[in-house]
């Protein structure tokens, strides 16, 4: 317990029982956890410890908690809330990655957490709720009331399919009428579970401080932007929360109510500190969890003699050995003449050494399918441009390809920055000539902004990318320790060849050819298809 008073420091834990009048509640908090469960036992041995002493407990989870790394993705989010249940979440609001296995999943796992699942603005098209609006949580009389909102990002950062029929009300709408059905109901604290974020590159940026501008509320604690927020920060009269990803820190707030007043106060615990005392229960649920898909993931199905860079730093802003394996992987697995791939579906690095299965699951964790169409250059100059075209922003969207080569000028206006583009060959991009191109099925369908990828014909569908990167890994491809040029920073004259036509024709159902892949997904030889549904994916 000694870690964990030093670690709490700065909080009235001491005071918590300080009078009969003051009432002070401790919330642990986590976001963008993305599948990993490294702070979970942690965040059960203070809760429990602060229980036992009488204290005010709640635990949320701001969204993007289901989908990402192995054992979730090949269960589809069940290890994640069976651990969840072993830990004793008080409520979660699900983030857009949430969606990822299908709107139908995300209820069976809503009905399998023994926490309710909070999303307020989420209608069908009825205007019926799709989940729980909010909770009311009661300590020594005094009402907490937390509410549910997910970002209407949702709508272009999962695939379209996993919610049609979904509407996503405007978030501070929904907070005025929640703040009003709360105060009807005598709440005393009014809480807002959000998974909204603050990615300046997003249209939706404001979009927290539109609901914390709302009167009424007087803790956000926000995700889907993967910000840090140290000690919070306060809009008005509410504090905003946020505490990173990836299970490397816990967000913790305290709320106290003492004559009517409310006082509250945000930090965060730094894991890399190494000083907390874990739960041992909760580590044995985590390893049974694990143990379940050990004879897949332990598979070798390759190996590299250096590093094979996927953070998302680089990935997301430029060129890497990684992406170019996966990229080169896609034309291989096809036969096509050009690759696109979106940075942000790369989620992870690999270490120099031997390849596992489980590693190419999580670095390319979203079962997407790959396809080929056939597209204009004219088209394929757009996907280009809109590539780059947040640059030098960490966008999900910047480019990966193979194929082809391309310079492009950072400081020239969006969608007027590639100046050169020469395919594989050594010719250059013709905009009048019909390519094929292979890509995963989020983006062909316009995933990602990339509209221009619905503009081609005879979709043809293949395995799944994870499949086809393993495979092609198999085949022992040279693995470079650098970036090739394929994406360059240049400043020189166009030279891409216009002399065609600029789009083909589009909109001939006849000539979409749709392959229906199995249901099961094969890996390497392996059956996985109780796991995974490939036909259920994001980026």
């Amino acid at each position: 317990m000694l870690a964990f008073i030093i670690i709490i420091s700065g909080f009235t834990t001491v005071n918590i029982f300080a009078s009969e009048s003051e009432v002070t509640l401790v919330i642990f908090h986590i976001n963008d956890v993305h599948g990993r469960t490294g702070a979970e036992a942690y965040i059960s041995q203070m809760a429990n410890e602060l229980k036992k002493s009488g204290g005010n407990v709640l635990i949320f989870d701001s969204g993007d908690r289901l989908h990402g790394q192995v054992a979730a993705n090949l269960s589809e989010g069940e290890s994640m809330i069976t651990v969840m249940n072993a830990v004793g979440y008080s409520a979660m609001v699900p983030g857009n990655h949430d969606f990822n296995f299908g709107l139908e999943r995300l209820k069976e796992l809503s009905e399998a957490a023994d926490f309710p699942m909070l999303a307020a603005n989420v209608k069908d098209n009825s205007g019926a709720n799709m989940f729980e609006q909010y909770k009311v949580f009661e300590f020594d009389s005094v009402k907490v009331g937390v509410f549910g909102i997910i970002t209407p990002e949702t709508l272009t950062k999962t695939d379209s399919r996993n919610t049609a029929g979904l509407a996503f009300e405007a978030p501070a709408v929904t907070a005025e009428t929640m703040v009003s059905t709360l105060q009807s109901e005598n709440c005393d604290i009014i809480i807002a579970l959000t998974h909204l974020g603050e990615d300046e590159s997003s249209e939706f940026r404001n979009i927290s401080d539109a609901v914390a501008a709302v009167d009424g509320i007087d803790l956000i604690l926000d995700g889907h932007s993967h910000t840090l927020l140290e000690n919070g920060r306060t809009v008005g009269n509410t504090l905003i929360a946020q505490a990173g990803n990836h299970s490397q820190s816990i967000g913790v707030a305290e709320i106290t109510i003492s004559g009517g007043r409310i006082s509250k106060s945000a930090k965060i615990i730094d894991l890399s500190d190494g000083e907390l005392i874990p739960d041992e229960k909760i580590i044995a649920v985590i390893e049974a969890e694990e143990a379940k898909i050990d004879a897949i993931t332990s598979i070798v199905v390759g190996h590299t003699p250096v590093l094979l860079q996927g953070e998302r730093e680089f990935v997301r802003k430029q060129e890497t050995n990684l992406a170019n394996l996966i990229t080169d992987s896609l034309i291989h697995a096809t036969g096509a003449e050009i690759a696109i791939y979106n940075g942000g579906g790369i989620r992870e690095s690999i270490e120099a050494g031997a390849i596992t299965m489980g590693q190419v699951l999580t670095v390319l964790p979203f079962s997407n399918l790959v396809v080929t169409v056939e597209l204009s250059g004219a088209d394929i100059l757009k996907a280009l441009e809109h590539g780059v075209s947040e640059y030098p922003e960490l966008v999900g969207a910047h480019i990966q390809v193979a194929g082809l080569k391309f310079d492009f000028k950072p400081d020239a206006e969006p969608g007027k920055r590639v100046t050169e583009v020469r395919l594989s060959n050594g010719q250059l991009l013709d905009t009048g000539k019909i390519y094929t191109v292979t890509t995963i099925e989020y983006l062909a369908l316009g995933g990602d902004g990339y509209d221009m990828l619905a503009h081609g014909q005879n979709l043809i569908y293949y395995g799944g990318d994870a499949e086809a990167f393993a495979n092609y890994l198999k085949t022992e491809p040279d693995i470079k320790s650098e970036a090739e040029g394929r994406v360059s920073v240049f400043v020189g004259n166009p030279l891409i060849n216009t002399s065609g036509s600029t789009a083909p024709k589009t909109g001939d159902s006849d000539n979409i050819i749709l392959w229906f892949c199995t249901v099961s997904v094969v890996i390497i030889g392996l059956k996985v298809s109780p796991f995974i549904r490939k036909n259920r994916k994001c980026v």
